[in-house]
């Protein structure tokens, strides 16, 4: 038969896929609803939904939860290209009825400093590309898997991690961790602050947002017997109110480029972070593997400008490692 002659009820509805996918994600039914945004009775509607019409349990529900079936894990990868699929098709199409460029969405970390990794990326991407436009959002790293998976953005500049199922990734730069303090401190100057000193005021930090990094900088102080007890802080928000003399952080050491009076940087013994570019394993557009090949460019020009800031991170794992670790 046709495709185009079948009933419709043989194709499932995009919204029960998103459903299914979510709750195969989160395995709670709660979780999944407010990863979608809808209620949680209209989330069980459609999984029910989507199991009628295909006529297979997906899920065992517990009072816990809920787990794949055997059918279901095998239908997950299925639905993950389905939508995937949907969303190339989407894509095309706007690209043909719409004269102007469409935008590239992509997830970085901010604030990001004049002569960062991203700045420098977006010039090289733009390069040759005299129409092409760049939307730049700040997400959490939980976040940042989610709208890829969504297809809310196109590629994501991450400290967070990158083995995620259909997902693929590359390791960009390495950079080490400072102490942020103001100007005056008695470590001003200093060649390296001790962790301890990150319990003596109060440690502004984006816990939730950058939860990567926290989790890096919270073991390697508790393998110093520090104990942290971070004051949540947007990250936007973290240079300004450490210039202000309200507490201190920890941050990239890229941060340095910035041109915020009133702060001081003092590396952080053993501590870096890597920085990776993600995008979708299914995302075959130019511009995707444009801006990719950017972030790969840029990298390399910044590890050789740069030494003190940046570092390949093939080469800096083993010193990583000697060191006790990386954020």
């Amino acid at each position: 038969m046709d495709p185009v002659d079948q009933q419709s009820a043989d194709d499932p509805d995009p919204r029960l896929l998103r459903a299914f996918l979510a709750l195969a994600v989160e395995g709670h039914f709660g979780h999944a609803a407010a990863r979608l945004s809808i209620a949680q009775p209209s989330l069980s509607r459609q999984v029910r939904q989507l199991e009628r019409a295909l006529g297979v349990p997906l899920f065992h529900r517990t009072p816990h939860g809920a787990s794949l079936t055997d059918a279901g894990r095998l239908l997950r990868p299925e639905a993950e290209r389905v939508l995937a699929q949907n969303a190339r098709l989407v894509r095309i199409a706007r690209d043909c009825a719409v004269p102007s460029p469409s935008v590239l969405n992509i997830a970085a970390p901010l604030p990001s400093p004049a002569g960062s990794l991203l700045s420098e990326a977006i010039h090289r991407f733009r390069d040759g590309r005299e129409q092409a436009r760049i939307a730049v959002l700040d997400l959490s790293d939980e976040e940042q898997a989610s709208a890829l998976a969504g297809h809310r953005i196109d590629a994501a500049l991450t400290w967070g991690g990158t083995h995620l199922p259909g997902v693929a990734s590359e390791e960009l730069v390495r950079e080490p961790v400072h102490g942020l303090v103001t100007s005056g401190h008695p470590l001003e100057g200093a060649e390296r602050m001790p962790l301890s000193a990150l319990s003596d005021g109060p440690l502004l930090f984006p816990v939730r947002e950058r939860r990567h990094c926290w989790t890096g900088l919270r073991d390697a102080a508790s393998a110093a017997r520090v104990r942290l007890e971070p004051v949540p802080t947007a990250p936007a928000a973290v240079l300004g109110m450490v210039a202000d003399g309200l507490g201190c952080s920890a941050v990239p050491a890229s941060l340095r480029l910035s041109s915020s009076p009133g702060l001081a940087f003092v590396p952080l013994p053993g501590l870096s972070v890597l920085m990776s570019v993600m995008w979708r394993r299914t995302d075959d557009s130019p511009a995707v593997a444009a801006f990719v090949a950017a972030c790969r460019s840029a990298a390399t020009a910044l590890i050789g400008k740069r030494p003190d800031i940046w570092s390949d991170p093939r080469q800096a794992a083993g010193e990583a490692t000697r060191d006790g670790g990386s954020a």
